[in-house]
């Protein structure tokens, strides 16, 4: 298997320097607020401002990400669900999907770290995220990058 799977706190880890990228889902409604969007909001206000910068519940944004650049890593505002949690499964597969296979193309040869992304507030489905992030990791390994999962302890 491909896909790389940690314990720890996934902003502490990228900023050791054994991440590239850090990819977070977000809503469409400029909402950074649980999770691990409250953290990078509360560390990396500059990632919230520049969610914020887009418009206010645009179903376009789905599929598509805002990043701001921290110095030492780029955080990715991935639009992975297009409202805010309510405790039904609100994540968009389609959405993440085309998500990967966007960074697959912008960043093939990068060190990509996820959280158990779209699997706790937005109440989706974990087999079947991680089977997404599983193919993306093998084909993002291939062009010589990798893709770890980490699991917030």
């Amino acid at each position: 298997m491909t896909l790389k799977h940690t314990k720890g706190n996934l902003l502490d880890l990228a900023e050791a320097f054994e991440f590239d990228i850090v990819v977070q889902g977000c809503n469409c409604f400029n909402t950074m607020g649980g999770g691990i969007a409250r953290e990078i909001a509360e560390k990396y206000p500059s990632a919230a401002r520049v969610d914020r910068s887009t418009q206010y519940g645009d179903y376009n944004k789905l599929g598509n990400w805002t990043e701001f650049d921290t110095g030492r890593f780029k955080i990715i505002n991935a639009y992975t669900q297009y409202n805010m949690s309510t405790g039904e499964d609100v994540f968009e597969y389609t959405a993440f999907q085309l998500i990967l296979e966007k960074l697959e193309h912008a960043y093939p040869s990068s060190r990509i770290g996820f959280p158990y992304i779209g699997m706790g507030l937005a109440g989706g489905n974990k087999e079947r995220i991680i089977a997404m992030l599983e193919d993306f990791a093998e084909k993002v390994s291939a062009q010589g990058g990798s893709v770890t999962l980490v699991r917030f302890e």
